[in-house]
């Protein structure tokens, strides 16, 4: 049965403004603040049990300014219980954050904030449960590069009618490419180019970066609908990246990486609504934790800067025998698994057996880990042997799809970048959950394809939990490339699950996000897909429901239209 949401257009929250008309506090009746502009709309974010991370930008004349904030019960802001003074500069870009306090567990406020002359739109966000938690409501989203269309899942999610706890975002939240790289020409014939045009590398290229993506309507109104958790993948600082650097990245000519990666890491932190890194704690190393009562533990971890070792690549590692011809099962031996192949990095290996062992210990009824690339084992199938042969031939006749259907022979992990890359990382991401005996599933992005996954520890195949992934808001999948024939995706979908036992569904075609129900009894996650981003539309299209238990058990049920998947 398909589930389809078809809102109308307007945002769900107006914006306000003449702030005279306005009730305000008694504690902001006294005024002195500065005439400004909100440049950006409001956020929230970071949310526990009795506090919300509020942010908006505001640029106004001379050095610092100074606004008031407001946090209300209700949108009318007739019953206000929190409110202060902020002030920003042009030292963090305008930016503004505030962390209130003092607030209910698992209830829902309003915020706004004022100058003298002004009053920010309104925003709404919900504190962190505390006890008493029956269900919680997780909207996933990752990808969204602007150059390649509109942000037409940010605008379902802001339309829906139910609640929703939090927006979790994979990362990729944007992209560091110039007009020239990734996405360029899409970005010019839909009128959305980046700006700056080249690709960003100082502290004032990513500013200007997060500045024009937070202009987006639609990404505004998905910040003041609800509280956002966010962790970055590769694209806020450069493509591939690692603890030391990224292929994408020439310090020849851009500099040393340290130096981009803390820009990047600076930017990131200015505008999104997240609370700063503590005192004395680098701010490229960041993993938390949201505990939603006794229900789950949302555990954010980072697998890009803080201790990830460079992706191993079968095109320059490959071992080849004597007569040089490749020998896939030797490279994955003596290169893919290696022990020193890392994607956390021991300290933040530790932090997450210890935060596991904690959930579990004070009765959390699941572990949900925030994470960024695919988890699940994921070979190549063989696409020579599997396509139709004009297909085949079509797509041989692209010289880049040429090389990577020859590659599929080899029977290698599809994904080096992911975790399949890093499989002695993965060994002990797996020890961890069984020895704190987690309940674990896995919120993944990255791969701009959806994904549901049945976790197997590969040593003696015991189930080890459940991986939920996303798919893109507006990057593409790839699969396009090899074939503008829409059998390339069908193709695809069959193979991959019938190649992978921890594979049970998948689509490598449209964009979306997920809305996770979490339950004690058991996890639903519904599948949306979106209207065709070349144009702005809040139509979403629910493709799949995936259910699964703390037992074990795995339910896949298909709506009219969506991809094969394994039977239950």
């Amino acid at each position: 049965m398909s589930q389809s949401v078809r809102p109308s257009r307007r945002g769900l929250l107006a914006l306000l403004g003449g702030g005279a008309t306005l009730s305000s506090s008694p504690a902001l009746a006294r005024g002195g603040f500065s005439r400004v502009v909100f440049t950006h709309g409001v956020a929230c974010g970071d949310p526990t049990p009795t506090g919300l991370l509020l942010w908006t930008r505001a640029v106004g004349e001379g050095g610092e300014v100074r606004l008031g904030w407001e946090v209300a019960e209700d949108e009318a802001f007739a019953k206000i219980v929190r409110s202060g003074v902020a002030t920003t500069t042009a030292a963090r870009d305008h930016t503004c954050k505030v962390e209130v306090d003092g607030l209910k567990p698992g209830a829902t406020y309003h915020y706004r904030f004022r100058g003298a002359d002004a009053v920010s739109r309104v925003g709404q966000g919900r504190t962190l449960p505390a006890k008493g938690v029956e269900t919680a409501r997780l909207a996933v989203v990752s990808c969204s590069h602007y150059g390649f269309g509109y942000f037409n899942a940010y605008r379902a999610i802001a339309d829906l009618k139910a609640p929703i706890d939090a927006v979790v975002h994979l990362g990729d939240y944007i992209y560091e490419y110039g007009v020239d790289g990734y996405g360029g020409p899409e970005s010019q014939t839909l009128g959305r180019v980046h700006q700056p045009a080249h690709e960003i590398v100082t502290l004032a290229d990513y500013r200007q970066r997060f500045a024009q993506y937070r202009t987006d309507p639609d990404l505004q109104d998905l910040h003041a609908r609800a509280a956002f958790i966010t962790i970055w993948d590769d694209h806020e600082t450069a493509n591939n990246a690692w603890m030391a650097g990224s292929p994408a990245h020439d310090e020849k000519t851009e500099g040393a990486w340290e130096a981009r990666r803390d820009a990047a890491i600076q930017a990131y932190f200015e505008w999104l609504p997240m609370r700063d890194p503590k005192p004395g704690q680098a701010a490229h190393t960041l993993n938390r934790v949201y505990d939603y009562g006794d229900l789950l533990s949302l555990i954010v971890i980072e697998t890009r800067l803080t201790g990830r070792t460079k992706a191993p690549s079968a095109s320059r590692e490959m071992i080849r025998d004597a007569e040089g011809r490749p020998d896939p099962a030797r490279f994955e031996k003596e290169v893919l698994d290696a022990p020193s192949r890392s994607m956390m990095g021991p300290a933040q290996e530790a932090w997450l057996e210890t935060t596991l062992a904690a959930s579990v210990r004070r009765g959390a009824a699941w572990q949900v880990l925030a994470n960024q690339v695919i988890v699940a084992r994921m070979r190549a199938p063989d696409f020579m042997s599997l396509l139709p042969k004009d297909l085949l031939d079509d797509a041989m006749s692209r010289p880049g799809a040429r090389r990577w259907l020859e590659s599929t022979r080899l029977g290698l992990p599809i994904n080096l970048d992911a975790w399949d890359g890093y499989p002695a990382a993965r060994l002990r991401l797996y020890d961890s959950a069984r020895r704190s005996k987690a309940n674990l599933a896995v919120l993944t992005g990255d791969t701009h394809m959806f994904w549901g996954n049945h976790l197997h520890d590969p040593r003696d195949e015991a189930p080890v939990g459940f991986e939920f992934g996303v798919g893109s808001v507006t990057s593409p999948g790839g699969y396009e490339t090899i074939s503008p024939d829409p059998r390339i995706y069908e193709v695809a979908e069959m193979a991959l699950v019938a190649r992978n036992p921890d594979v049970r569904f998948t689509r490598v075609r449209d964009h979306g996000f997920l809305l996770v129900q979490v339950a004690r009894e058991a996890i639903v996650c519904d599948y949306f897909k979106v209207a065709d981003i070349g144009a702005r539309n809040g139509w979403a299209e629910r493709f799949c429901r995936i259910t699964a238990t703390p037992a074990g058990d795995m339910v896949v049920i298909r709506d009219a239209g969506s991809s094969p998947v394994k039977a239950t």
